[in-house]
């Protein structure tokens, strides 16, 4: 069977961020698109507790769901598809009788959308902007990118 592939668009606020969650902590934070898609972008820090991954692991709750949804419901068209054409196989078959039956039901992809609720800073390391909750602000993030506090 062929390695199939699916494309999840991630939604951006209105100033082009995209939410990330991190891995260890379950915090977001944004990062602009342009900076989340760069190819020398491997892996990042988390803003709040500066912990290391690869990218793909700081994709939101949401957009995981959201693959999820997409694969089943591929595997659920597989599985009708074989169905129906089982049945038509063995129409005609004096030895074996075979009803497709209801189609398994397909699951409603989610609306995803962008929470406005972070405030923008930009890292004095390397000149990149963060959205982080206000409270961060304050306080302090470490880099996404080279993860100086």
């Amino acid at each position: 069977m062929a390695n199939q592939t699916f494309t999840i668009s991630i939604p951006c606020d209105d100033d082009g961020f995209v939410t990330l969650q991190c891995p260890f902590c379950n915090d977001r934070f944004k990062l602009t698109r342009e900076d989340f898609q760069r190819e020398d972008l491997l892996c990042i820090f988390c803003a709040y507790c500066g912990l290391y991954g690869e990218t793909n692991t700081f994709l939101t709750d949401e957009i995981i769901e959201q693959a999820h949804i997409i694969a089943g419901n591929y595997a659920k068209s597989i599985l009708n598809d074989f169905m129906k054409d089982l049945e038509k196989s063995l129409k005609h078959s004096k030895h074996v009788s075979f009803k497709a039956g209801k189609k398994i039901k397909e699951e409603d992809e989610q609306v995803l959308f962008e929470r406005e609720e972070m405030e923008s800073l930009e890292t004095s390391c390397c000149a990149i902007q963060v959205k982080v909750r206000p409270s961060a602000v304050i306080s302090g993030v470490y880099c996404p990118f080279c993860g100086v506090k």
